[in-house]
Parts: structure tokens; C-alpha cells; sequence
């Protein structure tokens, strides 16, 4: 027999929930994001209205309990509130394991994180904190000395409790609305808005087109189209030119710094400048990067000048509306991660911000409103992206500004541009997501192959009963059997896996793994699950974990800095002793795979254009492929006799196998209009056991969207 909750008296006066961009309507029973209404069963609703009713305090297991049913009830009840929450965090796309609203309290219960806003009878009120509690007045003193005292004491408690209410009683930024400005679905970036025109890129496998649409909606328009792409960096503020970039030497970075006149769509160098990141600057001049130092120049790219040194990579440098300020995002040279910086116009009092998020280490791409009020950016954290809002002015009564986070996942919000009148975010939108296929000789076409998971790092067993993969977006490691069964998660949201590979036996599972704020380094996992087992400690990249065919070694990439400088190379891990030595000769070498019969390894120059072939009989390295273009990912044949490679980044992008014994190349298929999903180290490409092409397709759907704001 089912048991229904217990209806809860409501007072007279029901209240609305606001936070996020969701609002809770007590008396409608309705949730709304954005002003769309959610689908929310009763027992969600009322445990989230407790939450609500107490945001910020732990709510009891036992106070839930009584709140949805009478103290007569018999019913399951860990589970059913297990499985209100579950369905809770579906709704707001919330997780357990990186909560935004529900945070789980081990044995106790649970806590609403985000920061919420009473609206009761057209006004906004603070929720009442824990330890506050009202004063009783009509009590007679016992004593003129307990009076004074007591009347002190509720002298500091009024300003205290005045404090915390216009601390927290304040509106909060929020997006109203959205409107979706563009339909086709393709990969976009790099988004900037003007006089009413929004400007951005959009890529379709590896050519990037240049398009602007109107902010209103409307046809989009290519205003240039080829191999690699115009990319926009900034529109001046004038609205009539557009700062470009173009790579050098057809690769990502550094640019070649263009303008491009809108009225003409005539395009011209700015005297030579190259950089990985620019923008306008106040004076009409321009600010570039390249690594971690910031230039300054005039308009034209004359006069240029250092302005600072940042701690890693810059990217995303925009100045303050009144000049005085200069905010950018900084790389970390050690850790995949990103972090927002700050320094005055001359270039000192460097500094980093945003500080008060440690958990959200990927903190990038800000923008400030057009008064200086807010300063926009964006984090990721485990293929979850989302918008915050920094205000930019308090007092001593608000306290220091606290980020506000603007939207919740799904989708994944990307920062974009700022409307000048301030009212409105362009951002992208998308859904991440990813599909392997395999190419199939007799059709010539690509199949999905495994179902066509999303997923990619694909490798069978050496028994082929079993393949190991990684899901994305997530990065998460699993195993399973070709149909499916026996499918299992064995690793979990706080460890990004990527490139496993199985030991000879079947028995364990090494891969390159990263866990928040830290580098790649290898790891080590039971194939029937576990802890994973941290193995190399590189203090930038341990990658491409390779077994020798007896697995007593693993061959992998390392890049590590020495004296200032980045340097990569070929390690040998004992896997008894557990100690690396370098693979001799391999200085300046990486990404190893060990042939099956253990002969050989092949390996590649970082961002070159060789595959390199190394004979354990002899130690010598020699090459295999030579002038082919970018290559990417490479595999062995079963039987060692061939390997096979794909040129991706290339304007005829193919996959190829070559013959050891003659080095001669044979092309298998063309990849030239298919989109690659681009994981932690650009697209992926493997071969199935009988020696098929796979690749991992990109079926993400991204747009341009319009964030209505409400900015208090």
C-alpha cells in the first residue's frame, strides 16, 4: 500500500523562494527556472521547501521525516527521502558529490548551499539565521546595573540583527530570461556584442568561420570562412572594427593580430604583432599577450611595451570601464587549471582574485558590465560550466562582495559578451556531448560502435571480453563488455581519467588521471574495481601509460620544468620497484606505445609532424612518418607488423596505416566533414580489435544565447 505525505498547514501568508534562477511558489506548489515551470512530484517539493525554509542550517533527517509524514507512518523512510533528494538534484541539476544548492551532512542530514531571497507580500526578506534570536520586551530589570547591561547587550544585538538584515534582505542579481539567438547546433566561441550585432566563431570539424548575427535574432551572416580562421578577440569600442586573430603557421597560437573594418570587410595586419590574447585597451591602443607577459601598443601596433609578468599563460584580458584596473585569466604552468588575476592599469599591484572559490579551480573569461558594477566570469568544474556576477561595490553595511552565481547546469553556460546598455549576457550554450564511431570499409561510412556511447580512450582486453573507456563529459573511467553488460563506474567525479590501457593479464587498469588542481599523473586501478593507486608523482604531465607485454614495465610521457625550462621525455616505471629512468635518447620525445611482440615503441615530437620508431635490440630511434602534417593519436596492429595514425588538424584530415618493414603509408578514410569531439588532449582516434578505424564524433548542440539580467 502506497502512503502518501501528510498535508503540512500552510500559514495565510505563503511565501516565494527565489535563488538562482529558480523561484519556488509555495502557494502554486510550482518551481520555475527562468519562468519555465519545472515538473516536481510532492515529496521533492516539500523537502525542498524545508530546505528552503532553513537555508543555510542543517535540516535533521528526523525534522524531514516528521515533515512529510505522521509519526504513525510506517514507511521505508531512508529510502523514500534518498529518493526525494535524488529527484530534487535532478530538477535543480544539482550533484552530490559538487553540490550548488543541497549539500548532504553525513548521519545528520542535510543543508541549502546558494543563497536565497523571501519574497512575501511584494517584498524581499532575509531568511532568519540560527543564533538570532528576538528580544522580549515588558520584562522588568532586576537590577538597574542587569538593566543597563541587558539594555547594552540589546543595543549590540538590534545593530547586529540590523546588519544581517540588509546583508541579506539585498536583491541579488539574477537572469529573468533567455532568448536563443542562433539554430544550427554547430561548436561556437568567442562571442562579442556591438551596436545591436553579436559577433563570434563557429567551427565545423577544423575550419572556423566568422559570423555575425543580430542581437535581436534574425539570419546569421559569414563574414569570412577558411583554414584555420579568423578568430574575433575584441570589437573596438566604437563598433566598427573588429580585433582578429589569425594563426601563424597554421597552428592554435600565437595569432597574428589583425583589424578588420566592418563597413568595408577590409582586413589588415596591425603592424606585425603576434599573440596568444588581445584586446582593446583604453586610448583606442591595444593589449596583447604572449605566454605570461602582457604588452601594451598603440592602435596601429606601434610603440609596443611590457606592462607585467603573470604567473602562466594570459588569456581573456579586458580592462575596467574607467581604466583603472586590468583583469585577466592566468594558465597554471604545472596544473590543467585557470585563475582571474588583477593589476592597475601601469601594471602593478598584481594580484589574484576570486580567491573565496577554492573547490571551482577553473575560474576564466570575465567581462565587466558597462558601468563597472559587475564583473561577469565563468568556472568549470567536472564538465559543469556555469556564470557568476562579482559585484563591484559595498559598504561597510553589505560587507565584501561575494559571487552570485547567474545560472545552474544543465546546460553548460560559456561567458560571451556584454550588452552596452548592461541588461544582457550573449553567452553560449551547450550540451555536452560525444559519439564513438567506427569506420566501416563497405559502406565508407562512420558507424556507432559500441552503441555509440558517449565516450572515447577506448581499448579491448587482450582477451577482447572486455573494453575500458571514458565517459564524457565527465572523465570518468569505466570497463564493460562489448554489449554492454557488466557495465561499471571505477572512478568517481573527483578524478579526471583520460588514455587507459590494460596489463597483459586483464587484471588492472593503468590510466592518466588528475584530481582538482592537480597534475596528470599515472595511475593504477583493479579492473573489478576500487581505490585507484597513484603511482608517478610528474610535476606537470604523466601521460600515455604503455604496458611492456609481460607487465613488469609501463612506458610513459613525461613533461616536467627543469631550470625554467619545459622538458619532455620517455620514462620507464618498474612496476615492482616502482621507479622511472629515462628511456635513453627519448629527451625531447613522448606519447609511447609498446608493440605487442615488445620490440618496439613508437613515439612523436610534441606538436610536430614525425611518428619516430624505437628498437629495443638496438636503442636506436629512427623515423617512421615524416612530413604528414599534425598527427594525433597512434596504435599497433595486433600482430606488430603495422601502426596506425591520424592527421586531424590537417586541411584533408585522414586516417593512414604504414607497413614497418617498408614504411609505406596507405590511406584507410577521410574524416573531412566529420566533427571530432575534443577531449583533455584534442580529438581522440583508436582501432577497434580488428583493426577498424574509431573516432569519437562531436553531437554536442551549442548556440548563441540572450541573458535578461536583473541587476540591483
Amino acid at each position: 500500500m502506497s502512503v502518501t505525505p501528510r498535508a503540512v498547514p500552510l500559514p495565510a501568508s505563503l511565501p516565494r523562494y527565489r535563488f538562482g534562477t529558480f523561484e519556488l511558489d509555495v502557494q502554486s506548489g510550482e518551481l520555475r527556472k527562468s519562468g519555465v515551470k519545472q515538473r516536481l512530484q510532492d515529496q521533492p517539493f516539500l523537502v525542498l521547501r524545508k530546505l528552503l525554509e532553513a537555508a543555510g542550517t542543517v535540516v535533521a533527517r528526523e525534522d524531514l521525516h516528521a515533515a512529510l509524514w505522521p509519526a504513525d507512518t510506517f514507511v521505508d523512510f531512508d529510502t523514500s527521502l534518498n529518493t526525494a533528494i535524488k529527484r530534487l538534484r535532478e530538477v535543480l541539476g544539482d550533484s552530490a558529490e559538487v553540490p550548488v544548492f543541497i549539500e548532504t551532512i553525513p548521519r545528520r542530514g542535510y543543508r541549502f548551499l546558494a543563497p536565497v531571497q523571501v519574497i512575501r507580500n511584494g517584498g524581499l526578506f532575509p531568511i532568519q539565521q540560527p543564533g538570532v534570536e528576538p528580544a522580549i520586551a515588558g520584562a522588568p530589570p532586576r537590577s538597574i546595573r542587569v538593566g543597563v547591561v541587558a539594555g547594552g547587550l540589546f543595543l549590540a544585538a538590534a545593530v547586529g540583527a540590523l546588519i544581517v538584515t540588509l546583508r541579506t534582505s539585498a536583491p541579488l542579481p539574477r537572469v529573468s530570461d533567455s532568448t536563443q539567438i542562433t539554430f544550427d547546433g554547430l561548436a561556437k566561441g568567442n562571442v562579442h556584442a556591438r551596436r545591436g550585432q553579436i559577433y563570434f566563431n563557429e567551427s565545423s570539424f577544423n575550419h572556423a568561420a566568422l559570423v555575425q548575427v543580430p542581437a535581436l535574432g534574425g539570419t546569421p551572416v559569414v563574414l569570412a570562412s577558411a583554414y584555420p580562421g579568423l578568430y574575433v578577440a575584441d570589437i573596438s569600442p566604437d563598433g566598427s572594427k573588429l580585433l582578429i586573430g589569425s594563426p601563424v603557421n597554421m597552428e592554435k597560437g600565437p595569432y597574428r593580430l589583425k583589424l578588420m573594418d566592418l563597413a568595408s570587410g577590409s582586413i589588415q595586419n596591425v603592424d606585425g604583432l603576434e599573440g596568444e590574447a588581445a584586446s582593446w585597451a583604453p586610448g583606442g591602443r591595444i593589449v596583447f599577450a604572449n605566454g605570461g607577459n602582457i604588452f601594451v601598443a598603440g592602435g596601429d601596433g606601434s610603440n609596443p611595451r611590457n606592462l607585467l609578468a603573470a604567473p602562466g599563460p594570459v588569456t581573456n584580458m579586458r580592462f575596467s570601464p574607467d581604466g583603472a584596473r586590468l583583469r585577466f585569466t592566468v594558465g597554471s604552468k604545472h596544473v590543467q587549471q585557470h585563475t582571474i588575476w588583477e593589476a592597475r592599469a601601469d601594471g602593478s599591484g598584481l594580484h589574484e582574485i576570486l580567491t573565496s572559490l577554492p573547490n571551482l579551480t577553473e575560474r576564466c573569461c570575465g567581462e565587466w558590465s558597462p558601468d563597472g558594477r559587475y564583473y561577469f566570469f565563468q568556472t568549470e568544474r567536472n564538465g559543469a560550466s556555469r556564470i557568476w556576477a562579482l559585484p563591484e561595490t559595498h559598504s561597510f553595511w553589505t560587507g565584501a562582495p561575494a559571487p552570485i552565481e547567474l545560472t545552474t547546469v544543465p546546460p553548460n553556460f560559456y561567458m560571451g559578451g556584454v550588452s552596452e546598455d548592461g541588461k544582457k549576457l550573449y553567452v553560449t550554450a551547450s550540451q555536452p556531448r560525444a559519439e564513438l564511431v567506427r569506420y566501416d570499409s563497405l559502406s565508407k561510412q562512420f558507424v556507432p560502435y559500441l552503441s555509440g556511447i558517449s565516450a572515447a580512450d577506448v581499448e579491448a582486453s587482450r582477451d577482447r571480453q572486455f573494453f575500458t573507456y571514458v565517459r564524457y563529459p565527465e572523465m570518468a573511467l569505466w570497463r564493460a563488455k562489448a554489449d554492454g553488460s557488466q557495465a561499471a563506474q571505477l572512478t568517481g567525479p573527483s578524478l579526471r581519467a583520460a588514455l587507459p590501457h590494460w596489463s597483459p593479464d586483464g587484471k588492472r587498469i593503468a590510466f592518466s588521471g588528475s584530481r582538482p588542481g592537480k597534475p596528470w599523473n599515472i595511475f593504477l586501478i583493479s579492473a573489478a574495481g576500487g581505490p585507484a593507486e597513484q603511482i608517478t608523482n610528474g610535476a606537470i604531465y604523466d601521460l600515455d601509460p604503455s604496458w611492456s607485454p609481460d607487465g613488469s614495465t609501463l612506458a610513459f610521457g613525461q613533461t616536467r620544468f627543469e631550470d625554467g625550462q619545459q622538458t619532455v621525455s620517455i620514462q620507464m616505471l618498474d612496476m615492482v620497484s616502482r621507479r622511472a629512468t629515462l628511456l635513453p635518447g627519448s629527451e625531447g620525445i613522448c606519447c609511447p606505445r609498446w608493440s605487442p611482440d615488445g620490440r618496439y615503441l613508437i613515439a612523436a615530437h610534441p606538436n610536430s609532424e614525425d611518428i619516430l620508431l624505437y628498437e629495443f635490440a638496438t636503442r636506436k630511434w629512427s623515423t617512421l612518418v615524416k612530413d604528414a602534417g599534425r598527427t594525433g593519436y597512434m596504435q599497433w596492429s595486433s600482430d606488430s607488423k603495422e601502426i596506425f595514425y591520424d592527421t586531424l588538424e590537417v586541411p584533408e584530415p585522414g586516417f593512414y596505416r604504414m607497413r614497418i618493414s617498408d614504411h609505406q603509408p596507405q590511406a584507410i578514410a577521410s574524416i573531412s566533414g566529420l566533427h571530432p569531439y575534443y577531449g583533455a588532449f584534442g580529438p581522440w582516434t583508436g582501432v577497434t580489435p580488428d583493426g577498424s578505424p574509431l573516432l569519437v564524433r562531436d553531437i554536442s548542440n551549442e548556440e548563441v544565447y540572450s541573458l535578461d539580467l536583473q541587476l540591483p
